[in-house]
């Protein structure tokens, strides 16, 4: 049967489902009369057709139907995301506890008693209505806040995307040497958590919104020691020795400064991976650096930056006060996996080492 109805403008449509011709009759006269529009079919099969052609905003079904029944048919709607919350009321005499407990446990929100009480048709054809509309409100009014809420975030993001290349661009102009390094360490952390991503036991970890803070967050890893470079603290470590007093002041030191621009607030990821890089590089793998993480207490942003930033440390000449060759510092790098390196990401700089900058 097709639509039916005098409908008022913006009114909402009711399906009504009975393999009975006078009950579809009866409740089409009385939902129509109050100016709904209405689509009536003989079976569920038939209902399902009209409702591929139009969603109804309140379905009334018969519960004993041939073929597919109104319980199965009530099932069906609300195992699909696109139909589970239409409202379904039966209409129908159901006189034991056991078929409106199945009824209900079906995704019913009500019945309808026969014979019909045209008053108490209306009536709960309207309060359904309603509630119907002011769900599909709220939701609206959520998925709107939510974009908005999304659109804030990603606007926070990019700002301290660009705050933290800011600092990135400051560091290098105040420390010429460095300039190299810190471009240098940011990029090969990109990559080497481009060839992370494609072990398996980290694809749900690593994605390319990672790949991009990482690549980001990575530059400023030694912010605490440009900050404490004129510091009267001793390093009496030497190039590429530092003291351990040294590197805790340092660690320290990054973290409350970038802790205090987010004055409180939610860092967001480029911020929030940036302060546990600059905290963190100088873990090592069996817990002997600086903070004493150990294996994977140690944040994978942390492993992928410290090897990157020793990496180029071994080919600058500022770790053991002598320049490595490429060759000696990637066997330095693989003599220290499993000691100061996550073995996995051994793995992967060897496999792609070829293709990190290096000068």
């Amino acid at each position: 049967m097709e639509e039916t109805g005098t409908v008022k403008k913006d009114a909402s449509t009711i399906l009504i489902v009975d393999d009975i011709d006078m009950n579809v009759e009866i409740l089409n006269n009385i939902i129509s009369h109050e100016g709904y529009g209405t689509m009536c079919a003989m079976s569920v099969r038939q209902a399902l057709e009209l409702m591929q052609e139009k969603t109804p905003a309140l379905i009334l079904s018969d519960l004993s139907m041939p073929e597919i029944d109104g319980l199965e048919f009530c099932r069906i709607l609300k195992e699909n995301p696109a139909t589970r919350d239409i409202p379904f009321v039966f209409i129908s005499v159901l006189n034991t506890s056991e078929e409106k407990k199945q009824a209900f446990e079906a995704g019913a929100v009500d019945f309808i008693p026969k014979p019909f009480d045209e008053v108490e048709v209306i009536m709960r054809v309207s309060n359904h209505l309603s509630s119907y509309r002011m769900k599909q409100q709220m939701s609206e009014h959520n998925r709107m806040m939510h974009r908005l809420i999304e659109s804030q975030q990603e606007q926070i993001e990019r700002e301290q995307k660009n705050m933290l290349l800011a600092i990135s661009k400051i560091m290098q102009r105040r420390n010429h040497a460095e300039s190299s390094h810190l471009e240098k360490v940011g990029y090969n952390c990109g990559l080497l958590a481009q060839g992370l991503q494609l072990l398996s036991k980290y694809e749900d970890e690593i994605n390319d919104e990672f790949v991009e803070t990482i690549e980001t967050a990575a530059k400023i890893h030694n912010i605490g020691s440009f900050i404490l470079s004129k510091d009267k603290l001793s390093d009496a470590g030497g190039p590429g020795k530092h003291s351990r007093e040294y590197v805790e002041k340092c660690a320290d030191t990054a973290s409350l400064v970038l802790e205090d621009i987010c004055s409180g607030q939610n860092p967001g990821r480029f911020l929030s991976m940036a302060i546990t890089i600059a905290a963190g590089h100088h873990a090592h793998w069996d817990g002997s650096g600086y903070p004493a993480w150990k294996e994977k207490e140690i944040p994978l942003e942390v492993r992928i930056a410290t090897l990157a930033n020793d990496f180029d440390h071994l080919t600058a000449g500022e770790i053991d006060g002598e320049k490595h060759s490429v060759e000696e510092s990637i066997r330095i790098i693989n003599e220290r996996g499993g000691i100061c390196y996550d073995p996995d990401i051994v793995l992967v700089f060897n496999k792609i080492w070829r293709q990190m900058r290096k000068d």
